[in-house]
Protein backbone atom coordinates (compact mmCIF):
# COMPACT_ATOMS: atom_id res chain seq x y z
CA UNK A 1 0.00 0.00 0.00
CA UNK A 2 1.43 3.21 -0.83
CA UNK A 3 -0.17 5.34 1.38
CA UNK A 4 1.58 6.03 5.35
CA UNK A 5 -2.11 4.24 6.78
CA UNK A 6 -1.96 1.60 5.32
CA UNK A 7 1.56 0.36 5.82
CA UNK A 8 1.11 -2.03 8.46
CA UNK A 9 -2.36 -3.37 7.59
CA UNK A 10 -3.22 -6.89 5.39
CA UNK A 11 -4.74 -5.33 2.05
CA UNK A 12 -6.99 -7.83 0.26
CA UNK A 13 -7.44 -7.43 -3.74
CA UNK A 14 -10.88 -7.38 -4.97
CA UNK A 15 -11.70 -9.91 -7.47
CA UNK A 16 -14.30 -11.64 -9.59
CA UNK A 17 -13.94 -15.11 -7.87
CA UNK A 18 -14.18 -12.72 -4.43
CA UNK A 19 -17.59 -12.15 -5.30
CA UNK A 20 -18.58 -16.04 -5.46
CA UNK A 21 -16.25 -16.82 -2.48
CA UNK A 22 -18.07 -14.18 -0.28
CA UNK A 23 -21.40 -15.39 -1.77
CA UNK A 24 -21.10 -18.94 -0.57
CA UNK A 25 -20.55 -17.57 3.39
CA UNK A 26 -23.41 -15.71 3.21
CA UNK A 27 -25.81 -18.68 1.55
CA UNK A 28 -24.13 -20.98 3.83
CA UNK A 29 -24.43 -18.72 7.17
CA UNK A 30 -27.59 -16.57 6.62
CA UNK A 31 -29.75 -18.74 3.69
CA UNK A 32 -28.80 -22.59 3.91
CA UNK A 33 -27.99 -22.21 7.83
CA UNK A 34 -24.97 -24.64 7.10
CA UNK A 35 -22.15 -22.93 8.97
CA UNK A 36 -23.35 -20.50 12.52
CA UNK A 37 -20.20 -18.23 11.13
CA UNK A 38 -17.96 -17.25 8.76
CA UNK A 39 -15.35 -14.74 7.89
CA UNK A 40 -15.13 -13.46 4.18
CA UNK A 41 -11.61 -11.49 3.45
CA UNK A 42 -12.36 -7.35 3.04
CA UNK A 43 -11.32 -8.04 -0.25
CA UNK A 44 -14.31 -10.50 -1.46
CA UNK A 45 -16.82 -8.82 0.74
CA UNK A 46 -16.34 -5.63 -1.32
CA UNK A 47 -16.30 -7.56 -4.34
CA UNK A 48 -19.78 -8.98 -3.58
CA UNK A 49 -21.29 -5.16 -1.92
CA UNK A 50 -19.83 -4.46 -5.69
CA UNK A 51 -21.95 -6.65 -7.58
CA UNK A 52 -24.84 -5.83 -5.13
CA UNK A 53 -24.40 -2.44 -6.48
CA UNK A 54 -24.81 -3.65 -9.82
CA UNK A 55 -21.41 -4.07 -11.00
CA UNK A 56 -21.09 -6.87 -13.43
CA UNK A 57 -17.51 -6.84 -13.95
CA UNK A 58 -14.78 -6.37 -12.46
CA UNK A 59 -11.64 -6.39 -14.70
CA UNK A 60 -8.88 -8.66 -13.83
CA UNK A 61 -6.28 -6.10 -13.19
CA UNK A 62 -8.56 -4.12 -10.18
CA UNK A 63 -5.45 -3.07 -8.17
CA UNK A 64 -7.12 -1.28 -5.59
CA UNK A 65 -7.11 -3.01 -1.89
CA UNK A 66 -9.08 -3.62 1.03
CA UNK A 67 -8.06 -3.67 4.59
CA UNK A 68 -10.20 -4.22 7.43
CA UNK A 69 -9.07 -3.04 10.83
CA UNK A 70 -10.72 -2.04 14.04
CA UNK A 71 -14.10 -0.74 12.95
CA UNK A 72 -13.25 0.42 9.86
CA UNK A 73 -12.90 -0.57 6.54
CA UNK A 74 -9.93 1.33 4.17
CA UNK A 75 -10.28 1.15 0.31
CA UNK A 76 -7.69 2.50 -1.71
CA UNK A 77 -5.34 2.79 -4.80
CA UNK A 78 -4.29 4.86 -7.40
CA UNK A 79 -7.06 7.23 -9.68
CA UNK A 80 -5.40 5.38 -12.77
CA UNK A 81 -6.40 2.19 -11.39
CA UNK A 82 -10.27 3.12 -11.06
CA UNK A 83 -12.10 1.10 -13.24
CA UNK A 84 -13.74 3.10 -16.16
CA UNK A 85 -17.50 2.97 -14.62
CA UNK A 86 -16.14 4.32 -11.20
CA UNK A 87 -13.74 7.16 -12.97
CA UNK A 88 -16.86 8.02 -14.56
CA UNK A 89 -18.98 7.99 -11.06
CA UNK A 90 -16.65 9.75 -9.98
CA UNK A 91 -15.96 12.24 -12.06
CA UNK A 92 -16.65 15.23 -10.27
CA UNK A 93 -13.55 14.50 -7.89
CA UNK A 94 -11.27 12.46 -9.72
CA UNK A 95 -11.28 14.63 -12.70
CA UNK A 96 -8.55 17.52 -11.30
CA UNK A 97 -5.96 14.93 -10.02
CA UNK A 98 -3.36 12.94 -11.44
CA UNK A 99 -3.49 9.98 -12.29
CA UNK A 100 -0.95 8.45 -9.52
CA UNK A 101 -3.17 10.32 -6.79
CA UNK A 102 -3.66 8.28 -4.35
CA UNK A 103 -7.57 7.67 -3.43
CA UNK A 104 -8.77 6.65 -0.20
CA UNK A 105 -12.14 5.79 1.37
CA UNK A 106 -12.45 4.80 4.75
CA UNK A 107 -15.97 2.88 5.82
CA UNK A 108 -18.04 1.92 8.60
CA UNK A 109 -20.33 -1.27 9.58
CA UNK A 110 -23.16 -0.13 11.85
CA UNK A 111 -26.51 -1.55 12.87
CA UNK A 112 -29.40 -0.62 10.78
CA UNK A 113 -32.62 -2.28 13.24
CA UNK A 114 -33.08 -5.52 14.03
CA UNK A 115 -32.72 -7.14 10.04
CA UNK A 116 -30.21 -4.65 8.73
CA UNK A 117 -26.72 -3.90 8.47
CA UNK A 118 -25.03 -0.30 6.73
CA UNK A 119 -22.04 0.22 5.45
CA UNK A 120 -21.34 3.77 5.61
CA UNK A 121 -18.88 5.86 4.04
CA UNK A 122 -17.85 7.66 6.47
CA UNK A 123 -14.95 9.87 4.74
CA UNK A 124 -12.32 9.85 1.91
CA UNK A 125 -9.25 11.41 1.24
CA UNK A 126 -6.94 12.19 -1.65
CA UNK A 127 -3.16 11.80 -0.84
CA UNK A 128 -4.04 11.35 2.65
CA UNK A 129 -5.72 14.85 2.83
CA UNK A 130 -9.48 14.51 3.97
CA UNK A 131 -12.03 15.35 0.74
CA UNK A 132 -13.87 18.50 2.23
CA UNK A 133 -17.31 17.17 3.34
CA UNK A 134 -19.19 19.62 0.97
CA UNK A 135 -17.41 18.06 -2.03
CA UNK A 136 -17.72 14.26 -0.83
CA UNK A 137 -21.59 14.93 -0.15
CA UNK A 138 -22.25 16.58 -3.81
CA UNK A 139 -19.84 13.69 -5.93
CA UNK A 140 -21.96 10.78 -3.58
CA UNK A 141 -25.31 12.53 -3.94
CA UNK A 142 -24.66 11.67 -8.13
CA UNK A 143 -23.42 8.18 -7.35
CA UNK A 144 -26.59 7.46 -5.52
CA UNK A 145 -28.66 8.57 -8.28
CA UNK A 146 -26.71 6.01 -10.30
CA UNK A 147 -26.67 3.46 -8.14
CA UNK A 148 -30.64 2.99 -6.82
CA UNK A 149 -29.38 -0.22 -4.45
CA UNK A 150 -27.52 3.52 -2.10
CA UNK A 151 -29.08 5.72 -0.44
CA UNK A 152 -30.18 9.02 -1.67
CA UNK A 153 -26.87 10.39 0.08
CA UNK A 154 -24.54 7.92 -2.44
CA UNK A 155 -23.13 6.87 1.41
CA UNK A 156 -25.13 4.21 2.64
CA UNK A 157 -25.43 0.19 1.36
CA UNK A 158 -28.19 -1.42 4.01
CA UNK A 159 -27.87 -5.65 3.73
CA UNK A 160 -30.41 -7.27 5.18
CA UNK A 161 -29.60 -9.89 7.47
CA UNK A 162 -32.03 -12.54 8.95
CA UNK A 163 -33.55 -11.77 12.49
CA UNK A 164 -31.40 -12.82 15.44
CA UNK A 165 -28.05 -13.08 12.79
CA UNK A 166 -25.04 -10.57 13.00
CA UNK A 167 -22.55 -8.92 10.93
CA UNK A 168 -18.64 -7.85 12.55
CA UNK A 169 -15.98 -6.34 10.88
CA UNK A 170 -12.66 -8.38 12.22
CA UNK A 171 -8.98 -7.46 11.49
CA UNK A 172 -8.36 -8.62 7.80
CA UNK A 173 -12.31 -9.31 6.83
CA UNK A 174 -16.30 -9.55 7.98
CA UNK A 175 -17.87 -11.88 9.95
CA UNK A 176 -21.42 -13.10 9.64
CA UNK A 177 -22.77 -14.94 12.54
CA UNK A 178 -26.24 -16.96 11.84
CA UNK A 179 -29.40 -16.75 13.72
CA UNK A 180 -29.72 -18.93 16.93
CA UNK A 181 -30.58 -22.36 16.03
CA UNK A 182 -34.25 -23.35 16.90
CA UNK A 183 -34.95 -26.19 18.53
CA UNK A 184 -36.45 -29.33 16.24
CA UNK A 185 -39.95 -29.55 17.30
CA UNK A 186 -40.75 -32.15 19.62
Amino acid sequence: MCSGSWLSLPAHRITAEGVYRASAAVDSVYIDRLLPAATVSGGDFTAYLMARLGIRRLPPDFRYRVAVAGSQIRIGGRVSELPAEARAALNPLVVWLAPEAWLEAQVELVPAGREAVRFHLRSASVEGIPVPEPVLASVMAGVGEQYPALTKTGRDLLVQIPPGAAMRLVDGGVTLVGPPATPAPP
